[in-house]
Parts: C-alpha cells; sequence; structure tokens
C-alpha cells in the first residue's frame, strides 16, 4: 500500500476498517457495493493487504462465503492505519526529505525498488494532495517546499500518524528529555496530557527543534504575537516553562519565537485542564485578549444551551483551544481518515447547526481559516459535542466518592454495600477525590467524619456511621428522591 492519497489505497483502508469494525461478517458481493467497486477489484485489494501486513499482526482471508479478518493481539486499527501509512510513499518520500537527504528522482527510485514510470505516477498523486496544503513537491532533488508552519504541521501529520507503528522515530532527540519540557508546559498552564496525546505533543516539538537544527527558522508575526498574550496571560506565575531542556538538546538558545511557537504546537493534538479554575483563567484572557475567537467559542457553545451541561467553562476553553490549532495555519490538511459509515440524525442535525454558525463566521478577516479548513472543522466540533451531550445523561446519575478515617477495607466494604442496595442507573462510586491529572465529576461524597477543612470540595456530604446504620440509607434514599 504505496499511496494513501491516491483513491484506491484509501479504498483498500476503508476495506480493512469495514472489517475490523464489523458486527457481522461480509460476503464479497456485499463488500463490493459497500466500496462501490467489482468483485475483481476487491479481490486485488484483499492480495494487496495480505502482501502488505505480517499475518501475525493482520490477515485478510476467505471462507466459503465471508471475507474474514484476523488480528493479533494488543493490535487496534490505529495501529493497522499507522503500519499503512509507514508503507506509503509519501511517508517515505518525506521521511528522507525531512532527514535531510538531497536524492534525484531516479536515485530514490531506485533505492526503493520501484520503478521510474511508477514513482512518477506516486509523485503527481502527492504533489496534489501538497497542493491542498499550500506545498509544492520538487524533484531535482527531491524536496518540499512551502512556509516553514506549514511544512511543520505536514510533517508533525507525517509522524504522529506513523506512529506508533515506527516507535520514536528521532533517535538525536530523547522522547525522555521533551518528555521533561512538557511537564514544565503542564505545571505552566494547569494542563494535562495523555499518554497518548503526550506523543504526539513530543512529536511536534522533535520537528521543530529538528527543523531549527537544520537551519529553518521560525518567525511569528504580529498578530501571532497577539495571539500568543492571550495564552502567555493563563501562566501560572509560580510553575515557569524551562526552556532549557529543549535547549540542551539541540546544544544552543532557541529565539524567542522558537520557545513560544514549541509551546504552541501542544493545540495540534488534545490536552484537558486540571481544575475549572484554569479553565475560567484561559476563557478570562481569550475573551479580553482574543474577543473575536472567544465570540465564536460563544455561539458554538450556545448549541449546548438545551442541555444542562456540567463544566461548561471547561468546555469553551476546550472550544477556544480547538480554534487556535488556526492561530497560523491557514489550511489544516489532515491525512486521510475513514469516514463515519451511518451519521444519527441527531448528530447530523447538530453538524448542520454548527456549519451555519461557521458560515456566518467565514468573511469576517478574523476567521479566513474557516472557509478552508469547515469540513474539518465541522467532523471535529460535532463529534466533541456529541460526546458532551452523551455524557449529560451520565452526569444525572449520582456521583459518590466513598472516605473512611479506618482507611481502604471500611472504604471497600461501604462501595460493596452501595452497589448492593443501588443500580449503576442510581448511584456512580468514584475512584478519586483529588485528581492529579483533570478534574472528576463528585456530587456527594459519604464519609465517617466531616471535611470541615477542606474548603475547596464543593460536593455534598453525608456523614454516615462505619458500618452504616438504617438511618444513613434512609439520608441517601431521600436524596435519590430529591434528584429525581
Amino acid at each position: 500500500m504505496k499511496n494513501l492519497v491516491i483513491a484506491s489505497e484509501y479504498r483498500k483502508l476503508r476495506l480493512l476498517h469495514m472489517l475490523y469494525t464489523a458486527e457481522r461478517n461480509y460476503s464479497k458481493k456485499e463488500l463490493a457495493n459497500k466500496l462501490h467497486c467489482s468483485i475483481k477489484t476487491l479481490d486485488t485489494d484483499i492480495n494487496a493487504l495480505q502482501e502488505l501486513f505480517d499475518p501475525a499482526i493482520a490477515y485478510v482471508h476467505e471462507d466459503e462465503y465471508h471475507v474474514l479478518l484476523d488480528v493479533g493481539e494488543q493490535i487496534n486499527f490505529s495501529y493497522l492505519y499507522a503500519m499503512t501509512v509507514s508503507n506509503s510513499y509519501m511517508y517515505l518520500i518525506s521521511k528522507d526529505i525531512f532527514s535531510g537527504k538531497q536524492q534525484n528522482l531516479n536515485d530514490w527510485a531506485e533505492e526503493n525498488f520501484s520503478s521510474l514510470p511508477t514513482t512518477y505516477r506516486r509523485l503527481r498523486q502527492i504533489d496534489t494532495y501538497l497542493a491542498e496544503s499550500r506545498l509544492v513537491l520538487e524533484t531535482t532533488p527531491l524536496d518540499i517546499k512551502g512556509t516553514e508552519i506549514r511544512l511543520r504541521f505536514y510533517y508533525f501529520q507525517i509522524y504522529s500518524r506513523s506512529y506508533p507503528y515506527t516507535k520514536w522515530p528521532f533517535p538525536e532527540i530523547p522522547y525522555a528529555q521533551v518528555n521533561a519540557f512538557i511537564e514544565t508546559v503542564e505545571s505552566c498552564f494547569g494542563i494535562y496530557f495523555s499518554l497518548s496525546a503526550r506523543i504526539n505533543y513530543a512529536i511536534a516539538i522533535a520537528i521543530c527543534l529538528s527543523r531549527f537544527k537544520q537551519g529553518y527558522a521560525f518567525s511569528m508575526s504580529e498578530s501571532d504575537m497577539e495571539s500568543w498574550k492571550s495564552i502567555a496571560e493563563a501562566q501560572r506565575e509560580f510553575h515557569p516553562i524551562d526552556y532549557t531542556v529543549l535547549e540542551d538538546i539541540i546544544g544552543s538558545e532557541l529565539p524567542i519565537h522558537e520557545r513560544y511557537v514549541n509551546v504552541l504546537m501542544c493545540f495540534w493534538t488534545k490536552f484537558s485542564y486540571v481544575d475549572e479554575g484554569q479553565a475560567n483563567v484561559r476563557v478570562k484572557y481569550s475573551k479580553r485578549i482574543n474577543p473575536s475567537k472567544y465570540q465564536l467559542a460563544e455561539d458554538l457553545m450556545k448549541l449546548l444551551s438545551e442541555y444542562q451541561i456540567h463544566n461548561s467553562q471547561q468546555i469553551l476553553a476546550e472550544t477556544i483551544d480547538f480554534l487556535t490549532r488556526f492561530l497560523f495555519i491557514d489550511k489544516m490538511n489532515i491525512l486521510p481518515a475513514i469516514p463515519y459509515t451511518h451519521v444519527a440524525p441527531d448528530k447530523n442535525e447538530l453538524s448542520q447547526q454548527i456549519r451555519q454558525i461557521l458560515n456566518s463566521y467565514e468573511t469576517n478577516p478574523n476567521h479566513a481559516y474557516i472557509r478552508s479548513n469547515k469540513a474539518m472543522m465541522i467532523h471535529y466540533l460535532t463529534d466533541f459535542y456529541n460526546v458532551i451531550i452523551q455524557q449529560e445523561q451520565k452526569y444525572q446519575i449520582l456521583h459518590v466518592k466513598i472516605v473512611s478515617e479506618n482507611g481502604y477495607f471500611w472504604e471497600e466494604f461501604l462501595r460493596t454495600e452501595l452497589r448492593r442496595r443501588y443500580s449503576e442507573e442510581q448511584i456512580i462510586i468514584c475512584d478519586e477525590l483529588h485528581s492529579h491529572e483533570h478534574m472528576q465529576h463528585i456530587d456527594l461524597i459519604i464519609s465517617d467524619f466531616p471535611f470541615y477543612e477542606e474548603t475547596g470540595i464543593d460536593a455534598d456530604l453525608l456523614v454516615w456511621n462505619m458500618p452504616p446504620a438504617k438511618k444513613d440509607f434512609e439520608q441517601l434514599d431521600q436524596l435519590l428522591t430529591n434528584r429525581s
């Protein structure tokens, strides 16, 4: 599967996704109809997938009636997608260009065991894709040209979408040191990266450092610097970012714009706020310094007004953060993703509402990025808001945390008693009181002692006997009745 961006190879990826996510087995005829191809073409695609994957990883095969997919242990679709990207012409050529190889087309084709006519055909497809990213592919020698920030985003796409198959692809930039820098960013802004998002952010930083070491510096415009201010103002006073961690890697001091951009790359991935206070700070400074972006985010958030949304400030902050992805990029051309086979009617309605709001803003000079990125923005925001709406149904259930001064075994005893007496539609038992990674929703704390000193806890409190008495359960029954 040598080129991800041409229709035939994308069809193979769709076939793989259909087989991976299928709740029943499909015949060849059914698959051919779904993929809008002939059975002969489907046979060719099946053979191509068999050649691409080691059978221990993934194996597409047939029985008498159906096309089947066997997948190895701990192999998800993202891994198969990453493996597909890593075997594409686009990845192979881009990796060689990024590493500084100065090759002409003939030498590259010979080194990669590809005929020259085939390589030319693939390059035309890659060039078309790059043109949509406002980039140009040159062949003498092989190179990709464009503005520095577009190039960095393109390479971020290539390397982040090929991970984890490629593992950490930057041998001269230790992941542990990059991660140490990310930890200072987390402390500074009161945010948290999941392990997978952390890898993506680390890849973005590694690309920035590599480009700078190669002599390709980045310079921010005055408008970019204004946008930086709304982000910089949200920094926590006693948690500065330690740029020396990155400077130790490259062996020189980073110019101020390179320092800033290594922070701003975090918006190319996803993060969460540790507490609602930090989300409030982010919203506050965005409203003051970047009112146009804030207004768009607020109008989008109004689509959720009919629901009783918890953590609304956090959702507003994350909407602002999503719009910040387009700070430098007028066209975020991402690698092809697999579309949903079915869109629920309520989700489709939400999608249309988001489209209407974006349409009303796209002629605003402050939001020129909308026109070129609208489809991607609608897809992301629809998924994001739809998850929030679904989650609200769980928020209606009482979230309870158990705390006992006698320790774990008493807490576990009471958890068992609650699970025995109440269904999951009535009570969700939470694990943590203070999460060190992100906010946790807790409605009620049941404890055998009061929390007079804990002023930062907003949840209600029931002080019970341990073991609990009849009147203790009656208190909880009354609380549940009042909520219904």
